[in-house]
């Protein structure tokens, strides 16, 4: 059973006033000995990756390092995401947490007493992490896995159309001006592993051919792993290119009942546009990266990215760089 900080909070809540010190001092022991412990490891160096690091005292209650190797100093968060930031890791984690679950930035900078704007790019610091410890380490889909591609609406939220663009702005949450498949749309590809992994990336506005394909899944998927998809033409490509077999289903034969994982990742992935009235489709495959870790449900998937988030392996962005760099334009 996995206890989110939300019920803790509530069940301090309820504590009669006796039990509050109690409790305090509990808490209090359980922090130390996590400092402690934190402070008995003593990191690799961030610069050489070497292991002859040792104390060098501490600068504004960060406890500093110095390689024996490079003589360069360090602090714990050097070269990692969470490097020069004033937040807290209780702070940290709320907004991962919130980021997972899909909470308002509005929301969450209220509970937390923060600018909205600091809050956003908290997130899109998290959303930029994930993306890019995919692109390092992309995910391998094996065994029986589904494919297919859904749509959801393209969206120019936080962004000003220019008058002479070829549509009129829209509220969040509208529907498309075109009542069937059109270029208002962006197309998703996904793919399932049955009972495991999952992952999806967003190609462009149209059907995705066969380089589409190839692109998205030839580096994902094993070679021993059997494809089933819908019966578009264009997964073909994987079997010719040895990348996999490709097993094409039909809805005549009960073919939406075969690919039903990857169906039900598709209405999870709408389920949170939805909720969200529309990612900025710039910032969609950000999204994209997270979900595919967050449908898995991992019990402590808050810690897990925390980690990433500490990681010093050049992992560092400014807040200028994750709002310019690796946007999805079409």
């Amino acid at each position: 059973m996995i206890v989110t900080l939300a019920e803790v909070i509530e069940l301090v809540k309820r504590l009669p006033e006796k039990a509050l010190e109690e409790a305090k001092r509990e808490l209090e022991k359980i922090k130390e000995e996590s400092e402690q412990k934190s402070e008995m490891e003593i990191p690799i160096c961030p610069h050489c990756e070497e292991k002859d690091v040792v104390r060098n005292g501490k600068k504004q209650g960060s406890q500093r390092y110095v390689c024996r190797k490079c003589k360069k100093s360090f602090v714990n968060t050097t070269k990692s995401a969470m490097y020069n930031s004033h937040s807290s890791e209780t702070v940290w984690k709320q907004i991962i947490r919130d980021t997972i679950n899909g909470v308002a930035i509005d929301t969450t900078a209220e509970q937390l007493a923060m600018e909205r704007r600091t809050v956003f790019n908290m997130r899109h610091k998290i959303l930029y992490c994930i993306e890019q410890e995919q692109q390092r380490n992309p995910v391998h889909l094996n065994g029986v896995c589904e494919a297919d591609e859904t749509y959801i609406l393209e969206s120019y939220k936080g962004t000003d159309i220019s008058s002479d663009y070829w549509r009129k702005a829209r509220k969040h949450g509208a529907v498309a001006t075109k009542a069937r498949l059109s270029d208002e749309y962006i197309c998703i590809c996904a793919a399932v592993e049955r009972g495991g992994k999952s992952m999806a990336t967003a190609v462009g506005r149209s059907q995705p051919s066969s380089e589409d394909i190839t692109g998205v899944f030839a580096d994902k998927i094993s070679g021993d792993a059997l494809v089933l998809c819908d019966g578009a033409k264009s997964y073909n490509i994987l079997e010719k290119n040895g990348t996999c077999t490709v097993m094409n289903v039909s809805n005549d034969d009960g073919g939406f009942k075969k690919i039903n994982n990857v169906n039900g990742y598709h209405s999870y992935i709408k389920e949170r546009n939805r909720d969200a009235r529309g990612f900025a489709t710039k910032y969609l495959n950000r999204y994209l990266a997270l979900f595919s870790i967050a449908y898995q449900k991992s019990d402590y998937l808050a810690d897990d990215i925390y980690k990433l988030l500490c990681d010093s392996k050049n992992r560092y962005t400014t807040i200028a760089q994750t709002k310019s760099q690796n946007l999805l334009l079409f």
